[in-house]
Order: C-alpha cells, then sequence, then structure tokens
C-alpha cells in the first residue's frame, strides 16, 4: 500500500503539535534554565544542610544554583536534546510503516502497552514500599510507563479504523500527558540532585582535607570550639590582630559570611558549621596546599 505525500507529511507532526503545546507551557530556554537551577538548589541545600549549614543562611543566587548545577546537568541535558532530535525522525518512519505493516505494528503496540503497564505498576508499588528500588527510579518508572502507554495508545489510534478522537480531545490528552512528564521529570531531578548532595558531603566526610584550609587573625577572642581548632594569643601588643586561629576548612563564601568547618568535623559527633563575617573586622588566610589534619579517634 502507497503511502500518500499528505500523509507524509504529516509524519511528522504529531510532534511538532506535542512540541507547540509544550512551547505555550513553558520556552525551551526556560526550561532548561528551571531545570539547572532548580537542580543545583536541591544538590546545594542538600549538601550544605548535610554539613550543618542552613539554606536560608546561604543566600545563593539564581546565578549561584546554575553555576554549581552545570558539570552534573549538562551531560543529561545534551542527551535529552539529542533524543527530541532523533525522536521525531523515528516517529515519522513509524508512521510511514503503519499504513504498510498493520500486523507488526499492532504486535508492537501489544509490546509497549506491556512495558508502560509494568513500568507503572513497578513505579506504583516502589512508592507504596512494596517493591525495592532507588529513590530516582520510582518517578522515572512512572514517567516512561506514561509515555509509552500513550504513545501506543497514539498509535492503536492510528491504525484502528473503529477508534476516533476528536481533535480538542487530542491536545486535551497531549496537555495531559504533557504536564504529568514535567510533573514527574521534576520529581527526577529532585530525587537525583538530593543524591548528588548526599554524595558530595558524604566525600568531605571522608575527606576533610579536600577543603581549603584557613587561619583567621582577629583582634579579639573569638571562642572558636571544635576538635582541631588551635588559638594562638600573638605577642604583640600593638598589632591589630591579637589572636590567631588554625585548624579550620573554607567550606563556602556568600551572603557576606565565611563558612567554615573544624579540621577534625568529620570524626566529631558535635562538630558545628561556624559562620564569621566577611569584613576588615578579620583576615582570613587561605592555603594552597591541602593536607588531612591530625584528629584524635
Amino acid at each position: 500500500m502507497s503511502t500518500s505525500p499528505d500523509e507524509g507529511r504529516g509524519a511528522g507532526q504529531d510532534f511538532t503539535r506535542a512540541w507547540a503545546v509544550l512551547a505555550h507551557v513553558v520556552t525551551p530556554t526556560t526550561f532548561v534554565a528551571a531545570i539547572m537551577m532548580y537542580f543545583g538548589a536541591v544538590r546545594a541545600n542538600t549538601m550544605y544542610g548535610q554539613l550543618g549549614v542552613d539554606q536560608s543562611m546561604l543566600g545563593l543566587s539564581f546565578q549561584d544554583y546554575v553555576l554549581r548545577s552545570v558539570t552534573l546537568t549538562i551531560e543529561p541535558l545534551i542527551l535529552l536534546l539529542v533524543l527530541a532530535m532523533i525522536a521525531p525522525l523515528v516517529h515519522g518512519w513509524v508512521v510511514r510503516s503503519a499504513s504498510r505493516h498493520r500486523t507488526a505494528v499492532r504486535r508492537a503496540i501489544v509490546v509497549l502497552a506491556v512495558l508502560g503497564v509494568a513500568s507503572v505498576v513497578a513505579g506504583l508499588a516502589a512508592m507504596n514500599g512494596r517493591l525495592s528500588l532507588p529513590s530516582y527510579a520510582v518517578p522515572f518508572c512512572l514517567g516512561l510507563g506514561v509515555f509509552v502507554l500513550v504513545y501506543g495508545l497514539s498509535l492503536y489510534q492510528r491504525v484502528s479504523t473503529r477508534s476516533v478522537v476528536s481533535p480538542a480531545e487530542q491536545v486535551l490528552q497531549r496537555t495531559l500527558c504533557v504536564v504529568l512528564l514535567l510533573i514527574l521529570l521534576l520529581w527526577t531531578v529532585s530525587e537525583l540532585a538530593q543524591r548528588q548532595g548526599m554524595e558530595a558531603a558524604h566525600e568531605y566526610r571522608s575527606d576533610p582535607g579536600a577543603l581549603p584550609s584557613t587561619v583567621i587573625y582577629a583582634p579579639r577572642r573569638l571562642h572558636l570550639e571544635g576538635l582541631g581548632i588551635a588559638e594562638t594569643p600573638l605577642p604583640d601588643p600593638g598589632a591589630l590582630y591579637r589572636y590567631r586561629y588554625t585548624g579550620l576548612h573554607l567550606l563556602l563564601h556568600s551572603n557576606q559570611r565565611y563558612f567554615l568547618l573544624p579540621a577534625c568535623w568529620a570524626t566529631d559527633p558535635w562538630a558545628r558549621a561556624i559562620a564569621l563575617p566577611a569584613d576588615a573586622s578579620l583576615r582570613l588566610e587561605f592555603s594552597v596546599l591541602k593536607w588531612p589534619p591530625e584528629c584524635p579517634a
């Protein structure tokens, strides 16, 4: 059976319409920036929260969150964009083949239906605690299942002569599918970002020397406490700074504050993060050399 020119031209129009629906919800540039910002915010807040710094004190900006997520999100975003470029071509080939190989397409629809139902059931079972899956795999299974089921339904409507769906119903169906997939994507990004934040905090715990060593000079006693912190009074009574503190590591400079950790914070269950003002009242020196501190067992 030959394919008409109109059918050939309309082979890729489904993805065009779906993209038009998505463009009405959010522009591609805004969507990518929002995903990067959201990933960076969740990861940073999780990591610094594990290190004892509340997110309300950080004062990180939109640019800070985006820059902190670039190295972790650039590869997944490139993969998504490549898939978005290939998907219309594959869909067009499937639509053109549907009229010539209806039996094969019907079998493929059955396979898609089984795969979609299995993926949704696995995601729902993991949500209820009846199936052990990584936290980020739950929204991924749900999203994959929804996409496969909706795509299989679209193919079934194309090859079946008994079901006719009005254009209004198609637009509503695609809009609901796009919104649901966006929600599941945000859920997946949140779970992955939290996992990355936990892993980053664990790396700092296992290697305290990974943070820059810091020396603080202060005009008055700061009464800094923590394993590894040493206070040294300076002998010159006319000096601008009278006390020196060693045994600290710089965690972050943000919101006009220095956030520091004691050198032995990883082995001290009562260790606390320290916030100091970033002004002329203190002098901080940072060492390029990073070596693990000598901490008590």
